[in-house]
């Protein structure tokens, strides 16, 4: 009888997450949960980050705007899947952007 090694699986306690500012989808994310995805939206660094981006000359993000996560629909969920795939190695978490962002070069993300 010979042992295998098990294969390695993919984390399941992850859950794709679509950040909503002012309630519109404009990123999608990778969280445990939705504690964690709240606590995420809640990073100083993330919203100093988001505050610099501009979509058609208009600030994604201003200090006064609400954010606020969700789950993700199938659409967001296919998307940023493929979207992981598509991204170069990193050591920092994936995240898709759901607008068009001024400056980046973006790649579209087809779900297939």
């Amino acid at each position: 009888m010979s042992v295998r090694e098990p294969l390695p699986r993919p984390d399941l306690s992850l859950q794709i997450f679509t950040l909503e500012i002012n309630s519109k989808p404009t990123l999608v994310f990778e969280a445990k949960g939705i504690t964690e995805a709240c606590e995420i939206c809640l990073d100083a660094e993330l919203r100093l980050d988001l505050s610099a981006l501009t979509s058609d000359g208009v600030p994604i993000y201003t200090g006064d705007a609400m954010l606020a996560p969700r789950p993700a629909s199938q659409t967001e969920i296919a998307a940023f899947k493929r979207a992981v795939e598509l991204a170069p190695t990193s050591d920092e978490p994936t995240m898709a952007f759901r607008v068009k962002i001024d400056g980046v070069v973006v790649v579209t993300v087809d779900t297939e």
